[in-house]
């Protein structure tokens, strides 16, 4: 795959042509006391260069910079979470694929690695319905992983800064998690509760999912590597 960024000029773009874009979305949401809030956005900076670097692709990609920022009201509550409203997500992934598809730019990959982001597939639903045409497609790599991988975390799949996130993170940013981690495991905290309250509320605070406790860096490269080959 031949990848063109935001570093190309306009020319360059002109000249490649490219009919392909790949859009990450990241977060900037309390991940625990041992993660930072740039959590999501170090994954979707980090995975998707190497998700793409695998991908046999016939012509040019235009990779665009993450999206540092997107829906995280279930981790609103702690100092530092910024999310945007399910509306302005959808106005940005409109006003995205707008200005790619005004210049030839037909199909759009958004590729969320942060798992808030409910309104993506509504949106991508309505804009390829008015186009009449699949235009935007919708990737969530962490969808696709196999429940035997999960399987070997401690609680299974965790949906947020437990031991699989906090695994993860080890091996591809360690410096980047806080060497005393929190060994309170948070049980029975899943994706249905957080569509209704907080994760605040849910994790009495604590703000994370399972046991971040139990991680390591060899299971944080068994799912990395599963991510990659199943995505």
């Amino acid at each position: 795959m031949k990848v063109l960024t935001i570093q190309n000029t306009a020319f360059e773009l002109e000249k490649c042509k490219p009919g392909l874009a790949f859009f990450s979305i990241g977060a900037t949401e309390q991940h625990s006391r041992h993660l930072p809030l740039s959590t999501d956005t170090i994954l979707a900076d980090t995975l998707a260069t190497e998700l793409l670097a695998a991908v046999k692709w016939p012509g040019y990609v235009y990779v665009l910079p993450t999206l540092p920022i997107s829906s995280s009201a279930e981790n609103t509550g702690f100092r530092g979470t910024i999310s945007f409203s399910p509306v302005t997500m959808r106005a940005i992934i409109r006003d995205v694929y707008r200005s790619l598809d005004s210049v030839g730019i037909r199909q759009l990959v958004v590729c969320t690695w942060h798992g808030g982001n409910f309104i993506l597939k509504p949106v991508i639903r309505e804009i390829n319905q008015e186009r009449g045409r699949c235009a935007v497609f919708y990737l969530n790599p962490f969808d696709h992983v196999p429940q035997h991988v999960w399987a070997k975390f401690s609680s299974g799949f965790e949906v947020h800064s437990g031991d699989s996130e906090t695994s993860l993170m080890l091996a591809i940013a360690p410096g980047e998690v806080r060497k005393k981690r929190v060994n309170n495991p948070i049980h029975g905290l899943d994706r249905a509760g957080l569509d209704m309250w907080s994760m605040k509320t849910l994790s009495k605070g604590e703000g994370h999912a399972g046991n971040p406790g139990k991680a390591t860096a060899e299971k944080g490269r068994m799912l990395k590597d599963s991510l990659l080959r199943h995505a």
